[in-house]
């Protein structure tokens, strides 16, 4: 299924989407959810179409019935909520607090705020800015930010300097399509996925899914520009819990020691003994 949508989209029938979603992807019927969520075929056909609102009970009970991964939850919880949501059309150029900027360059890796989930670079740090000269905010006078997911695309030298540039590419774009109806303004996806299109492989990136380990995989592979070896990193994306009023994402790499996808179970921290 492609969520090519760029128009606003009324809350219900875009939950529904999703939900239509997540059954084809696992490729059952509307009969067998209705049945794996103990509700009739017609109510199930209501939730779906956006006929009948998705109460938050309703929403644990589909959840459950579907196994959804955390990424979807998170977007279906956001659209359940008894509130309309807003299309983020985004501030440009950023107003960024002088204490974020600290922050920031006071991080010894390549770190970077984002604004997500459209990725626009807002900042990065003087790490950043040495190890990812082509992934720099654009000055504030340009007409638009720049994006990570197009310089990825349009790029050269991100397939050169990313030995595994395709996953990475293939899950921004993953996120941008899942994410973005609804939040983004349509006509600033437009841009980016007009953007997009001259490489050649956006269409299959655009219109393909991702495993959940593909999904949860953090690794990212350098390729060293002086040996020409490979250096393995770590990516996170943190949203800051406190202060609450951070409206952009810390993107971060840091070294790694295993080369190898990690995509597993986190590991339970061991009781002092």
């Amino acid at each position: 299924m492609v969520f090519d949508v760029i128009e606003p989209v009324p809350e219900q029938p875009l939950l529904g989407m999703f939900m239509r979603y997540r059954r084809e992807q696992l490729g059952l019927t509307q009969d067998e959810v209705a049945r794996r969520m103990f509700v009739s075929l017609s109510l199930y056909r209501k939730l779906e179409t956006g006929d009948r609102p998705m109460s938050p009970d309703r929403l644990v009970d589909w959840s459950r019935a579907m196994e959804a991964p955390v990424w979807l939850l998170r977007k279906m919880g956001s659209l359940a909520l008894p509130m309309p949501s807003v299309v983020e059309a985004g501030v440009w150029p950023p107003v960024l607090r002088a204490e974020d900027i600290e922050h920031l360059e006071s991080l010894p890796f390549p770190a970077f705020y984002h604004r997500t989930p459209e990725y626009e670079i807002l900042a990065a740090n003087q790490a950043a800015r040495e190890a990812f000269p082509w992934l720099l905010p654009t000055h504030p006078d340009a007409d638009r930010p720049a994006n990570v997911i197009e310089q990825m695309m349009t790029q050269p030298i991100a397939r050169e300097v990313l030995i595994n540039w395709e996953l990475i590419v293939h899950r921004l774009l993953f996120i941008l399509r899942v994410n973005a109806p609804g939040i983004v303004a349509p006509e600033r996806l437009a841009q980016i996925l007009d953007t997009c299109r001259v490489n050649p492989d956006f269409e299959r990136f655009w219109t393909t899914d991702l495993s959940e380990a593909e999904f949860n995989d953090s690794l990212v592979l350098v390729r060293d520009p002086e040996s020409g070896g490979q250096i393995s990193l770590t990516m996170r994306s943190y949203n800051a819990w406190h202060p609450d009023n951070c409206p952009y994402q810390l993107f971060m790499l840091t070294p790694r020691a295993d080369p190898t996808p990690s995509p597993g179970a986190p590991i339970r921290a061991a009781s002092p003994g």
